[in-house]
């Protein structure tokens, strides 16, 4: 009776050992592949909207010189340039690899996600502009996360 007792004690404990590990392995792939930890992503994407690489122009004639438009972008009061990049359209997994920054072509459905939050693993390409305004997905390190910036 006794020797049943411990058997049954030891495959419940079996079956315990086997579901913590089962949970573990499905947390390390949700981490790993729905939603990874970038500790600097918020840094990074928050640097990638508002610093450019490269002086652009602060009046229209020097703008205009280097294929620059010359506008209202956004909700800025007055009208500033924008500069074409040379390497619009390039593969990238980050902005660091571009002029630019790395956007990502997301559906409408996946912005609509990436508004909530929701990171896409995907490579991007190379902004056309150096700045970009409205909600774009942008790439870092191989993960896309939406941000709106006007």
């Amino acid at each position: 009776m006794l020797k049943k007792i411990f058997k049954i004690i030891k495959i419940i404990f079996l079956v315990l050992l086997l579901i913590l590990m089962l949970l573990i392995m499905a947390w390390q792939i949700d981490r790993n592949f729905y939603h990874p930890y970038l500790p600097d992503l918020e840094t990074q994407i928050h640097k990638d909207v508002t610093t450019t690489k490269i002086a652009i122009p602060k009046d229209e004639q020097s703008c205009l010189a280097q294929n620059g438009t010359w506008k209202k972008m956004g909700i800025r009061p007055v009208a500033s340039c924008n500069l074409p990049t040379q390497d619009g359209g390039k593969s990238c997994t980050s902005s660091d690899n571009c002029e630019g920054v790395c956007l990502a072509d997301l559906t409408n459905e996946e912005l609509r996600e990436g508004m909530k939050g929701r990171l896409f693993k995907t490579d991007g390409q190379c902004s056309d502009w150096l700045i970009v305004l409205g909600c774009k997905a942008y790439v870092y390190k191989g993960w896309a996360q939406v941000v709106c910036s006007d």
